[in-house]
């Protein structure tokens, strides 16, 4: 759909004469970047699918019924203006069908607000000559044709499945974590030009994102060769908080750059861990990728210096930005309550 003014609200209805026509549905536009408003929108990763009944379906994600249900409830109060799904969409994999029931899944939510989503190895993934960064058979043999079809987002071309886009005072940067990134390669030059670019005064916030973490407890998920290429430009492009999946938990960092915790927050008067960023030091990371799959415990020896948070719940993460703070929640999405806060605050 093209011409959607930002900010607004408006009814549609599809299907034919022939096959009858839907409910008529609000669809509600994420206001437009660089404007003072606030905004609000939800994020996770991994989330895939899970039977309402007893069909059968080859591969569930069990916590992604209740997390879908727990965001349908916001979107329907209307408290949502945008959704950023980052990798790991439907575990599909290569059974067409299962997108099908994945995209009747997410459409509570997807149907009623902007779904913008980022590649993962279950989309993209093959063996041989496939063109992944990481050879396995994670996406049944796909290659990225099925996801770049269902979710067409603002890419470049075909199979560059990297864009950025504003809402308000947000900038996002998403990549493709399963393409190549290395330095000096078509993606990485992007990522380098497009974080440049960000005119801070427009949009003071910078978040990037992309699926597989630089900071994990989950050491093994963490590829160190894609950290030391990509983790300086968050640092020189001053991002503010970057977001991955990959590991299904929850887990959240000080301001961290190659291991090593150069600012901590404060607690402000309500106990909410505050990130000051008018005096820049490192990127806030951030995993989110327990929206669905079976959970990933940590490991009892998980006493990283730059891991403050972890936990292991389904849910997801609610942000609220205008262009003097940024605050996030982790969602329980099983009790409805938030069990971690914090906030990331700029001079005016």
């Amino acid at each position: 759909m093209t011409g959607l003014r930002p900010s607004a609200t408006f009814s549609y209805r599809y299907g034919s004469d022939l096959v009858g026509w839907s409910d008529k549905i609000q669809f509600k536009t994420p206001p437009a970047g660089g404007s003072s408003e606030v905004l609000r929108f939800l994020t996770y990763g991994d989330m895939g699918k899970a039977p309402l009944d007893d069909s059968a379906e080859h591969y569930i994600q069990p916590g992604s019924l209740s997390v879908i249900k727990a965001m349908a409830d916001e979107v329907d109060n209307g408290s949502v203006d945008s959704i950023f799904h980052i990798g790991d969409i439907s575990y599909a994999t290569g059974f067409l069908v299962e997108w099908d029931f994945f995209l009747h899944q997410i459409s509570p939510v997807a149907s009623r607000v902007s779904y913008m989503t980022a590649i993962g190895n279950h989309e993209r993934d093959y063996l041989g000559s496939s063109g992944s960064v990481y050879e396995s058979p994670d996406s049944g043999g796909e290659c990225g044709v099925a996801y770049e079809t269902y979710f067409p987002m603002p890419i470049p071309a075909r199979d560059k499945p990297w864009y950025s886009i504003e809402q308000a005072g947000v900038h996002f940067t998403v990549m493709s974590t399963e393409h190549d990134w290395s330095e000096n390669s078509e993606q990485y030059e992007w990522m380098k030009k497009d974080m440049a670019s960000v005119d801070r005064s427009k949009t003071p916030w910078l978040i990037f994102s992309g699926h597989r973490p630089m900071y994990s407890s989950l050491s093994s998920s963490v590829d160190n060769k894609f950290v030391d290429a990509v983790e300086p430009l968050l640092l020189d492009n001053k991002v503010d908080l970057a977001l991955f999946g990959h590991v299904h938990n929850y887990e959240r960092t000080c301001s961290v750059y190659k291991q090593s915790c150069l600012a901590m927050p404060t607690k402000d008067a309500n106990g909410i861990d505050t990130y000051d960023h008018s005096n820049y030091s490192a990127p806030v990371q951030a995993v989110i990728g327990m929206a669905g799959f079976t959970l990933d415990k940590f490991p009892d020896n998980a006493d990283h210096t730059w891991s403050l948070i972890r936990i292991s719940k389904f849910g997801y993460l609610r942000g609220n930005t205008n262009k003097e703070e940024m605050k996030f929640e982790f969602v329980n999405s099983d009790t409805r309550e938030v069990e971690d806060s914090f906030r990331i605050i700029k001079a005016k």
